[in-house]
């Protein structure tokens, strides 16, 4: 295994070859892995690229997605809830002035669409990050549609075909496996998927662009994208993954399958 600082150097080296030079400014670093592996090789304060001395933070904001040392996300949780209830505290305030389709429309715009951004960051994190998203979303379908607290939620969020938020991010996931698969763009993504081939073939069998899962040891290992993209993929009915000639047919079918297992036990 490489050390960190044969990779911050190989890093330097390409800033070089390419004519690039480092910003002290306006760079940042982090050192990412499990708690166990930080605590065994203990905190590393600051890195050296050349003569560029960049300290190291417990976060960082990439893309508008707040990236911690653990890739737990909780400090991004943070953010998109506290960003969530400013905007549906707004929405609140005019709700009883506009009607219901036009509330709709300014929650999905406005809060649903922050739910939505990036979330395939989330497949496996906490259950308690799951939880707060999904009180938010339950809280916006409230407002939208004037339910009352001691009203059960299911039924409201499958009338606004809202699919709860573990099922977003499965949505994500197993939307962009289909455009990797069917494309092989982006390469460095397609690198990470391969198709499974089973040791001997079945007439019988109906499964075909089955994926193979690669086995990890660890929770923090299954959260990567080569080990969540088969298994969410994999999951998927067969008359989803079989075809893949359409990205709107499979876009909808998905919806359905997830709509399904959500709402109509």
């Amino acid at each position: 295994m490489q050390s960190l600082s044969d990779c911050f150097n190989k890093v330097h080296h390409w800033f070089s070859v390419n004519g690039l030079s480092l910003n002290p400014t306006k760079s940042e670093a982090i050192v990412i892995g499990t708690g166990a592996r930080q605590r065994s090789e203990g905190s590393i304060d600051e890195i050296t690229v050349g003569d560029t001395l960049i300290r190291t933070s417990e976060s960082v904001k990439s893309l508008g997605v707040i990236i911690d040392s653990t890739l737990s996300f909780d400090a991004h949780v943070d953010s998109l809830c506290k960003a969530a209830h400013f905007h549906m505290r707004a929405l609140s305030h005019i709700r009883k002035c506009v009607p219901e389709a036009v509330a709709l429309s300014v929650a999905s715009a406005i809060v649903g669409a922050r739910l939505d951004y990036c979330n395939s960051v989330l497949y496996g994190t906490s259950k308690s990050n799951i939880q707060r998203l999904q009180r938010i979303q339950n809280s916006l379908a409230r407002i939208v549609t004037g339910t009352k607290r001691t009203e059960h939620i299911s039924p409201v969020l499958a009338r606004l075909h809202w699919l709860p938020l573990i099922m977003r991010v499965e949505y994500k996931v197993a939307l962009m496996t289909f455009k990797i698969v069917t494309t092989q763009q982006p390469g460095y993504l397609f690198d990470l998927v391969k198709f499974h081939t089973p040791a001997r073939s079945l007439r019988s069998s109906t499964k075909v662009n089955r994926l193979h899962v690669e086995m990890s040891k660890t929770v923090f290992a299954s959260r990567a994208f080569h080990h969540a993209a088969p298994a969410v993929w994999n999951c998927l009915p067969p008359e989803l993954t079989n075809d893949l000639t359409s990205i709107t047919t499979f876009k909808s079918g998905l919806k359905t399958h997830l709509y399904c297992r959500a709402f109509r036990h």
